[in-house]
């Protein structure tokens, strides 16, 4: 009768408990009697930890009471941790690991958007719901392309969730990143825009920087890191293998960014004659070792702005300028992208496609020619 009741015991708190994930914590469970006291009581082992409850006065109270705390025991899941602990967790992984400018927009990211969303929620309770929910509050405040971003930094988050085993799927993978296209809009200036602001640019170093961004594509970072050395006279090329993040000289964005780019000579020119003040180590823009300040340069580009009167752009986009002239010129995307220090082709083309001529129009044209009509000759023409 008694392993009757045991048995009895056993499917009562299996059935009641079979989907909860607390049986896994679980190893032993017993009714005991206390002889000093005339009582009994239970003792469980679960969560890792030794749980008794005494002064039961039957063992059937006892055992009701086990069923009762074991039914509403709740074994803490150590790897179901907040999402807070899992972003300073991802961060100083990441910090260690990417360059401190990339670090920086993560953190960004990490810190104003997602953190005060989830920061209080448990990894494991992140469902698609919340994911979707996410999408619908950026997109109230950000574009498409930075709710994005958001996106792929959750993604990134919960990926690493998995590599440690806190995880066993991604939900922000599986929702999906947001299925709205964003039309890019990218401004530059035409030559003739760029030959009007510059005839009102009258010191020599800023004149010269600007001719470099806009004939170079440099990026803006890159430009303030050069150093004389980098630059060579004999074959009108410029060498560019590092940037500037934070007034420090840093590794470029990425290896495709080390290139060695030819430059015209009108540029180059230019470059001779800021090269007649300096020593071989100093910046080339700049004084000794310490290239100009970020905020003078845009007090001077504002000055000059307002001087020309053309559209301001942003500096970074002269580099867009500079692709823009590439194209119009008719250059193949292969030599722009290798300008531009672009990882591939397809990168450039994302970026770009709309200032290319329309190439199907013209394949077609060429097409209709295939039957066109002979040219009817008169012979008397030629007698």
């Amino acid at each position: 009768m008694w392993k009757w009741i045991k048995v009895c015991r056993q499917i009562l708190i299996m059935g009641s408990l079979a989907n909860s994930p607390l049986l896994l914590g679980v190893i032993t469970m017993a009714i005991y009697k206390d002889k000093k006291r005339g009582t009994y009581y239970f003792s469980v082992l679960a969560g890792g930890k030794r749980h008794l409850r005494r002064g039961f006065k039957t063992r059937k109270e006892a055992r009701d009471a086990e069923v009762d705390f074991l039914y509403n025991f709740d074994v803490v899941d150590e790897d179901n941790i907040k999402f807070k602990e899992l972003a300073d967790m991802y961060l100083k992984w990441y910090e260690k690991r990417r360059k401190e400018s990339s670090y920086a927009k993560i953190e960004s990211v990490v810190n104003i958007h997602l953190n005060p969303i989830f920061e209080n929620k448990y990894i494991k309770d992140i469902n698609k719901r919340d994911v979707v929910k996410m999408h619908n509050t950026m997109l109230d405040k950000l574009s498409v392309g930075s709710t994005k971003k958001v996106h792929t930094v959750l993604s990134a988050m919960l990926n690493h969730a998995i590599d440690m085993d806190y995880l066993k799927e991604n939900v922000a993978r599986e929702v999906g990143n947001v299925d709205i296209k964003e039309e890019k809009k990218i401004n530059f200036w035409t030559v003739d825009e760029f030959m009007d602001f510059i005839s009102h640019v009258d010191d020599p170093m800023y004149k010269t920087l600007f001719m470099t961004l806009f004939y170079g594509g440099l990026r803006k970072g890159e430009a303030l890191a050069l150093k004389w050395k980098d630059v060579d006279f004999d074959n009108n090329t410029i060498n560019i293998d590092k940037t500037v993040y934070q007034r420090k000289i840093t590794p470029p964005k990425n290896q495709s960014s080390i290139r060695k780019i030819k430059m015209p000579q009108h540029t180059m020119t230019l470059l001779s004659e800021l090269r007649l003040q300096s020593k071989i180590n100093y910046v080339v823009f700049g004084e000794f070792y310490d290239h100009v300040p970020e905020t003078t340069i845009d007090r001077y580009y504002n000055y000059y702005i307002k001087q020309s009167k053309v559209n301001r752009i942003r500096i970074h986009d002269f580099r867009h300028s500079h692709a823009s002239y590439l194209i119009s010129m008719g250059n193949d995307i292969q030599i722009v992208s290798k300008r531009l220090g672009h990882a591939n082709t397809s990168t450039t083309y994302d970026i770009y496609a709309h200032l290319y001529p329309n190439a199907e129009d013209d394949a077609v044209a060429k097409m209709e020619d295939d039957f066109k009509p002979a040219d009817v000759i008169n012979i008397s023409d030629f007698r």
